[in-house]
Order: C-alpha cells, then structure tokens, then sequence
C-alpha cells in the first residue's frame, strides 16, 4: 500500500517538472504550471483503471497506460487561454504524438522481451532451490531443510518447541514382497495424509520433512504434547480405515510407530530430538503402531539408548 500512494505522488509530480521546463525555457506564465494538478489526476485515474485490468498481461497494460498517458500533457494545454493553444500545437504536434507512440511501443517491446528473461530466469532459479529443499518423492521438506531448521532453532530457546517423529512399520518387509515401487506408492500415500493431518491441526505452525526412506519429522511451535498426540491417533485412525491397495489388490493397513519430545527453556533443540528419537525406538521395540512421549519414558532406560542418526 505504502508503494502504491508513493506512486500516486510520483504520477502527480511529474506533470509539474514538465509544466516547470516549459515554464523557463518557452516562456508561458507561471499560473500554467497548476496544470499539473489536473494532468497528475488524470494520470491517477487512468492508472487505477488500468491496474484492474487483470485480464491483460502486465507489459500489455503498461504499454496501453504509457500510450495514453504521454498524450495528456497536450491535450491538457488546449485548457489555456487562447494563445498559448499555439505553442502547444506548435510543441505537441500530430507527428510528434506518432513519434511518442512509436517510441512508446519500441520501449515496450524490448521491456517485454527482457521481462520475458527475468521471469524465466526467476522461475530457474525458484525450481532449484525448490529441488534444493524438497524431497523428489513426496515433496515434503528434505533432510538438508531438517538441518538447517534445526541450525535456526537452536539459535533460540527449544520451549514450546515439539519434535514428533514417525517410522512406517515394516517397510523392509513391505518391499521385500511388492518391490520398491509399490513401496515408493506406500511413502507418497503415507505422506499425503501425515501432510494433511498435520495442516489440519496446525496449519503453519508446523513444518513435516522427510528424513529419509520410511521416517518423517514434525516440528512444531506452540502446542502442547496431547495437540500431537490427537493429530497422530487421527493419523493412526485414517490409516486404518483407508487400507492402501496394491497393484496385485492386496489390502494393506500401514502403521507407523512414533516418539514425541517437548523442548524447555534448558533444553537444547539437539536433546530434544535426540529424546524424541529414543521414543521412537522404544516405540518400534516394545509395540509398534504406537506413539511414546519421551516425558514418560524411564530415564535410565537402557531400551532407548540408541544412536542418534542427525
């Protein structure tokens, strides 16, 4: 908003540096250069006109607004009095409004031409880092991505910060008997409702990546352990519900195993993955297709003493 009403000035300033040229050099009275109030106004609404135009391309909607907009100036002039209508037939002649035209379209033609390269130069480098950040399968927030969020929170204190990992159950298993593209059609299914289970309680609180083969990571500011849970018994649920058919037309239910760590103002973003891991591992060896808290896990556990893969 703040760009369009400097434009708006800009359009209405204008008029006067060109009121004020013709002030000192062709010698018209200096009440004549309040026209560019009327010229500013009239450029102000032809603008708003032509930015709702939303039917035309951007350069075609420039290149009509220029159009008309460089033959105001004359046509304002004819509201002087009489004998100044010479000096403005004399300085804004048929010919030169052809010229102002023809140099108006050329200008926009090479605008065009050159937008054309910075759009396509744009949208480039907008697939690159799209490809630099994302997972080719699932299009889910990479490990790179997973990394450098993790560079950024332990930068700020992890309280109210939540790191909720899932595992598919059996996958190994799973590709062994239906081969790894059925298992590629398991991780994009899986990942379509994960995605939108976790949108649905969170919206852009939270951020799902994929780590790698069958494990996802949610991260999420500002909700408590039991919002995660409730999203992963939805999750759980819709599974169940939904079997996954394969191409052979064999019925698969998928489950997934969980851990779930909340950070603190004492905790360290890097702890509170590594709890949330070691619930998930105790998850898988004690009874899978379920999610554990790391809250509730003993501390002197040796069950979950498992290496970190971060």
């Amino acid at each position: 908003m703040r760009e369009k009403y400097l434009g708006h000035v800009m359009l209405v300033l204008a008029p006067l540096f060109d009121n004020f040229f013709l002030y000192t050099i062709n010698d018209i009275p200096a009440a004549a250069m309040f026209n560019f109030a009327w010229e500013g106004a009239l450029l102000i609404i032809v603008c708003e006109i032509f930015i709702r135009i939303e039917a035309l391309p951007l350069i075609y909607r420039c290149t009509l607004e220029f159009l008309i907009v460089n033959q105001i100036p004359p046509l304002v002039y004819f509201v002087l009095p009489g004998k100044y209508h010479a000096m403005s037939a004399t300085y804004f002649t048929f010919a030169s409004i052809i010229d102002v035209t023809l140099g108006t379209l050329l200008m926009f033609a090479v605008a065009n031409v050159y937008v054309n390269f910075l759009t396509k130069q744009y949208e480039e480098l907008r697939m690159a880092r799209y490809d630099g950040s994302h997972d080719g399968l699932t299009n889910l927030l990479n490990y790179d991505s997973f990394h450098n969020h993790m560079n950024e929170l332990s930068q700020k204190s992890s309280k109210h910060q939540i790191i909720c990992i899932l595992d598919i159950d059996d996958f190994k298993k799973l590709n062994d008997t239906y081969g790894h593209l059925e298992g590629n059609d398991v991780l994009v299914y899986f990942t379509k409702r994960l995605f939108a289970e976790v949108k649905a309680h969170f919206g852009e609180l939270a951020s799902v990546y994929r780590f790698g083969g069958e494990e996802f990571c949610v991260s999420v500011h500002g909700v408590t352990v039991e919002d995660c849970l409730e999203m992963t018994d939805k999750l759980a649920e819709e599974l169940r519900t939904k079997d996954y058919v394969t191409a052979t037309g064999d019925k698969i239910t998928v489950t997934f195993s969980g851990g779930i760590a909340l950070g603190c103002d004492k905790k360290d973003i890097k702890n509170v993955l590594r709890e949330a891991d070691k619930a998930l591992y105790y998850s898988k060896r004690h009874k899978k297709g379920s999610v554990t808290c790391a809250k509730d896990l003993e501390k002197k556990s040796t069950d979950t003493d498992m290496p970190l893969s971060y």
